[in-house]
């Protein structure tokens, strides 16, 4: 990231309009701690990344949930970064988890097999939830990226929270930045490309993420990690 794009987002944190929404989230954040045990959905990406934080600054010792979408979707060198970066950030109780089918399939040319590989990501996680007895996940999704409202909200809908949904991208990336968080530095390759504000962090190979009809990775650098 270059300084003046750092100097931006630093600025834009001091502003309150930015602390009245970290303020409301981590209301959110403690009303669900305080009534039931709770884990955090982190994909490494920038919204997660915040959320991780602010979760972490609530409860140091909460879980912290990571599914592995396998070599054939994510590059091991980024998902190693990912994985270094939860720790860094401080979560102690990483819980990684990921389908076998995963490094065995090429999922982009099979939707069926993509299909399938969603399908045992919620399997997994929801044994993974009975067996740690969560009531209440914490989601990094946004309205600002498209998501549809009535599913992007404060109150849990099938155990889940998003603290973020009020969040702008500014408010992301000026959390971290006045944090000093890490985050995949394949961000620093494609945002100056697509703009800070449309950078994305997904499966470099997978259909899933086309709907949305805005730029992402895989159109840029697919080729570097294909092979």
């Amino acid at each position: 990231m270059d300084q003046r794009t750092r100097e931006s987002f630093l600025t834009w944190a001091k502003m309150e309009e930015h602390r009245a929404r970290v303020s409301e989230s981590l209301k959110v954040i403690r009303h669900h701690a305080e009534n039931g045990r709770c884990a955090v959905a982190f994909s490494g990406g920038k919204d997660s990344t915040a959320m991780l934080h602010l979760c972490l600054s609530v409860d140091p010792e909460i879980d912290v949930f990571h599914w592995d979408q396998g070599s054939r979707l994510m590059p091991r060198e980024i998902q190693a970064e990912v994985l270094r970066n939860a720790r860094k950030i401080g979560a102690k109780n990483l819980i990684v988890e990921s389908w076998k089918g995963s490094e065995t399939e090429d999922m982009r040319d099979n939707p069926e097999r993509w299909r399938q590989a969603h399908y045992f990501h919620y399997l997994i996680l929801n044994k993974v939830r009975r067996e740690r007895g969560w009531t209440t996940q914490f989601v990094g999704l946004r309205s600002e990226e498209g998501c549809r409202r009535s599913i992007v909200t404060k109150r849990p809908r099938r155990g889940e929270c998003y603290p973020l949904a009020d969040w702008t991208w500014l408010d992301v990336w000026g959390h971290i930045v006045s944090h000093g968080l890490p985050y995949p530095k394949v961000y620093d390759l494609y945002a100056p490309l697509l703009g800070w504000d449309k950078a994305r962090f997904v499966n470099f190979f997978s259909m899933r993420f086309e709907q949305f009809g805005s730029p992402y990775v895989d159109g840029f650098l697919q080729p570097r990690f294909r092979y």
